[in-house]
C-alpha cells in the first residue's frame, strides 16, 4: 500500500526514511474517515489520546473499517516484515542484533500500531524506543494547525551508555520534521535512534497519527 521506492532513504545519525505521499488520494480520504474517535481515552504525554492494537474494542473498530484492515494486515505481513529485514540487514548486524531472516511475525514477532490525537502539551523527551522495538514508523493524516509538535532527530556522537530516556541531558539536533498529511517517517530502532517531540501549543485542530512498530516478542 505504501510504495517505498519513492521513499528519502537517509543512513545519519541512524537509518530512517521519509514518505511524502504514503497513500493514494482515495485511501488516503478512507483512512481519514475512519480514523477511531479517541476522545474519551485516558490522556498520556501531556496531551496525547490513543487507542492501539491491545485496546479491548480494537477488533471490533477494525472490522468495521475495511481501509484500515487492509493496511493493517498489509503491515501484519512476514513478507513485508522480512523486506525490511532485509533491506536493514547491514544495520542489523552492525548493532550485533539477533534479528534475523530466521525471525517471524507469527512466531516471535509482532506488529503494533497506536492510533493517536495530539492537542496542547503534547510533547516527549529525547528518547529512544524499548529495546524490543525493530523498525519504527509514524504517518500523519492533516497538516499542521498548531505550534510545535514537530518531530525532531538527535544525533549522538561519540556519547555512550545513554539511557532510554533523556530528562536533563541534550543532544544535538539533526533535522526536525513538521507533519503533513500523508507525510510518513520510518526509522530503524536502533540504540542510537534519539528522537523527540517539540511542545505542542495553540492547537486549532488535534495532531492525527499514527505509532507503529515491529517488535520482538519477549518472555
Amino acid at each position: 500500500m505504501i510504495n517505498f521506492s519513492q521513499a528519502e532513504s537517509v543512513s545519519y545519525p541512524y537509518p530512517y526514511m521519509i514518505v511524502d505521499e504514503c497513500f493514494d488520494e482515495q485511501t488516503l480520504n478512507n483512512l481519514i474517515d475512519e480514523f477511531p474517535d479517541v476522545s474519551t481515552e485516558e490522556l498520556v504525554m501531556g496531551g496525547r489520546k490513543r487507542m492501539n492494537t491491545g485496546s479491548p474494542y480494537f477488533e471490533n473498530w477494525i472490522q468495521n473499517s475495511p481501509t484500515w484492515n487492509n493496511f493493517y494486515n498489509w503491515l501484519n505481513n512476514d513478507q513485508i516484515f522480512h523486506h525490511f529485514i532485509d533491506y536493514y540487514n547491514e544495520d542489523l548486524s552492525k548493532w550485533d542484533s539477533n534479528i534475523n531472516k530466521n525471525n517471524s511475525l507469527f512466531k516471535d514477532c509482532s506488529l503494533h500500531i497506536d492510533w493517536s490525537s495530539a492537542s496542547d502539551g503534547y510533547v516527549r523527551e529525547i528518547h529512544r524506543d524499548m529495546d524490543k522495538r525493530i523498525w519504527n514508523f509514524l504517518i500523519f493524516f492533516n497538516d499542521k494547525e498548531w505550534e510545535g509538535g514537530d518531530f525532531i532527530i538527535h544525533s549522538s556522537d561519540n556519547i555512550n551508555n545513554l539511557d532510554q530516556q533523556l530528562w536533563k541531558v541534550q543532544l544535538p539536533i539533526h533535522k526536525t520534521i513538521e507533519a503533513k498529511k500523508n507525510l510518513g517517517i520510518f526509522f530503524l530502532s536502533t540504540p542510537d535512534s534519539y528522537h523527540s517531540v517539540s511542545l505542542q501549543s495553540n492547537t486549532k485542530t488535534p495532531r492525527n497519527f499514527i505509532y507503529g512498530s515491529y517488535s520482538i516478542n519477549k518472555s
